[in-house]
């Protein structure tokens, strides 16, 4: 009976396990085809998630709904607007002062020649040849450049479009209650914190980038922003970024660009690996071959807004499984917990049957004596009879 009551339950916890595989190929393949929808959804999700706080901040002041709402937009707007002007003015910047860059990169390659003058003749044939393909690709460039200037406007057209229909269906009365106000709590101070270490590790970096006389400080300190929702990979990206313009640059001494290199490094270890768990907690780590796993799918399935969003979007699974009794072992494998893996893995097994046994009448010793006798009596005339 043991036996095939253990038959029973691994074969239903096989069941379970492909009908999860499948379900987790077939949810791919939909955000796949529905990329075009889900991607921007999701990014306003993001957004309404960090706005919907400082809407309810506005009508705690006893402003209307629509009007707070208004305002948050208006302060979006004004951000996004001064975001691409100073963008904007810092490429344009770079790109007036190209003359000085070039006679900075041909002094470099002088002396490199001047060291190795074996590799003079055949660069020269390369570059040669990289300018020829250069020009033949300028026009297919600036064509691939417009449709992808066009693509941007109109998704974030369509991302405002989801930002305005959450923030304006969202009323203080409408307050989730039980397991799903813990959720939404939990996925709420995820982002907002994660964001607010975002902000905090682009300004740090920019800031630090612009007094040591970096060109594109604020660009660079931009891409930290944008990067550091990439754990680990992120973080080894916005050091690099600047390393061109850093070793191209006319105007910095050794000691200047030597920092330069260093010190947004450092700033990225230590809010990364001291600020970040501490304010997060170990609740929300993420195994690091989770994080690269789910860097690898969603790069494949929505590229790079995907690896964006892979370690965001992962985390708030592993925050909805955690709640659920019967998805807590995805949400310890998704933390790499062995241990709560475990304990959730023997929390599901079903209970064996607990059904009181009847017990047994105590019969007294003198009766029991007397029951022998009787039946070795009986006995004794059946075999008479035969």
């Amino acid at each position: 009976m043991s036996s095939r009551r253990e038959n029973w339950e691994l074969e239903r916890r096989l069941q379970t396990a492909c009908l999860l595989i499948i379900t987790a190929i077939l949810c791919a393949i939909a955000a796949y085809w529905m990329r075009a929808v889900l991607i921007p959804f999701v990014l306003a999700f993001f957004l309404f998630q960090l706005l919907e706080p400082m809407v309810r901040v506005l009508e705690r002041r006893r402003l209307p709904h629509a009007l707070a709402v208004t305002l948050t937009l208006v302060f979006v707007g004004f951000c996004a607007f001064y975001t691409s002007t100073v963008v904007t003015n810092s490429v344009g910047g770079i790109i007036k002062s190209s003359d000085t860059y070039t006679n900075r990169i041909s002094d470099l390659l002088e002396s490199l020649w001047n060291k190795y003058p074996a590799f003079e003749e055949r660069f020269k044939a390369i570059s040669q040849q990289q300018i020829q393909k250069l020009s033949e690709g300028i026009g297919s460039f600036i064509a691939a450049l417009t449709n992808s200037v066009i693509y941007l406007i109109s998704q974030s057209t369509v991302v405002l479009l989801f930002l305005m229909f959450l923030l304006f269906g969202s009323k203080q009365e409408d307050e989730l209650t039980g397991v799903l106000a813990v959720i939404d709590e939990k996925i709420k101070n995820y982002i907002l914190v994660k964001t607010g270490l975002s902000l905090f590790t682009g300004f740090m970096v920019g800031l630090l980038l612009h007094l040591l006389g970096v060109d594109l400080a604020f660009v660079f300190g931009l891409m930290a922003v944008l990067l550091n929702f990439i754990p680990n990979v992120g973080s080894i990206l916005a050091t690099l970024l600047p390393l061109p313009v850093i070793l191209v640059s006319p105007t910095m001494t050794t000691a200047e660009a030597t920092l330069a290199i260093l010190l947004p490094g450092t700033i990225q270890f230590l809010i990364g690996n001291l600020l970040e768990p501490k304010l997060l907690g170990d609740s929300l780590n993420l195994s690091p071959v989770v994080i690269l796993f789910s860097l690898t799918v969603w790069t494949a399935l929505w590229g790079g807004i995907g690896a964006l969003l892979a370690v965001p979007i992962t985390a708030i699974i592993q925050i909805l499984c955690d709640q659920l009794e019967f998805t807590r072992p995805v949400a310890a494998v998704l933390r790499g917990d062995i241990i709560a893996l475990m304990s959730a893995y023997k929390k599901l097994e079903v209970p064996e049957d607990e059904t009181p046994k009847k017990k047994k009448k105590s019969i007294p010793k003198g009766t029991q004596e007397a029951q022998i006798d009787q039946t070795y009596e009986d006995i004794k005339k059946v075999q008479k009879t035969l």
